[in-house]
């Protein structure tokens, strides 16, 4: 008997827009969904907002600056190098040359989170997909209202959605405050009905591997 037909599992994924991991396990999560959907195991995703940086001024900062107070920018470098090679193998493109600011991702969180109340979670997932490539691929400021109203009217969103998606800023603050508060200080995270099923990036294998064991237990 196969437990893992027909399973529905309601996963969360908490991340941040700005983190290259989410990027990374996105794009290996995409890839894993239609091998589990061909073991009957149909993964609804949600997409949970986490902030990095909390105390980023509203307008972001210059990321040169930003990166060498954290982080040292040597340091800095080398971690954008490990994202660029674990992107390329997972199909996540980095073109950090053409980043010039981090932003504050709480406007973003708010599209992404506008999206799933107006069009369900696929239009969420486009949307979340849309910001990340335009922010590592492009090297786009998705913390500029303009180019976040350009991303979600390409996504499939209508006209003022920016402006429709500012009431979403407080619940987004709120929701990245209790996460971290609950002990979650690591993204990209999974929740399986509201319980941390695993954090970290992972290949195909391992997110097919980690959700379909989910499944067998909610089987």
């Amino acid at each position: 008997m196969n437990t893992q037909r027909n399973t529905t599992l309601h996963l969360q994924v908490v991340i941040d827009l700005i983190c290259p991991w989410c990027f990374i396990g996105k794009r290996s999560l995409d890839q894993a969904l239609p091998i589990l959907a061909a073991q009957g195991i149909d993964v609804q995703v949600e997409w949970l907002p986490y902030l990095l940086n909390p105390d980023m001024p509203s307008e972001g900062m210059d990321r040169k600056e930003f990166r060498t107070r954290r982080f040292g920018w040597d340091n800095a470098l080398a971690m954008d190098a490990r994202a660029v090679e674990a992107g390329r193998q997972r199909g996540a493109e980095f073109n950090y040359e053409l980043q010039t600011r981090t932003p504050n991702s709480v406007a973003a969180h708010a599209l992404a989170s506008l999206a799933r109340s107006e069009g369900g979670a696929a239009l969420q997932t486009t949307v979340v997909d849309a910001l990340f490539a335009a922010y590592f691929t492009n090297g786009q400021d998705i913390g500029d209202p303009g180019i976040l109203e350009r991303i979600a009217v390409e996504s499939g969103m209508t006209a003022g959605a920016v402006e429709r998606s500012v009431v979403d800023q407080d619940e987004v603050r709120r929701i990245a405050a209790s996460v971290r508060a609950a002990g979650l200080t690591g993204v990209p995270s999974y929740l399986v009905d509201g319980r941390l099923l695993f954090s970290g990036s992972q290949d195909v294998t391992g997110y097919v591997s980690r959700l379909s064991s989910a499944a067998r237990l909610a089987a």
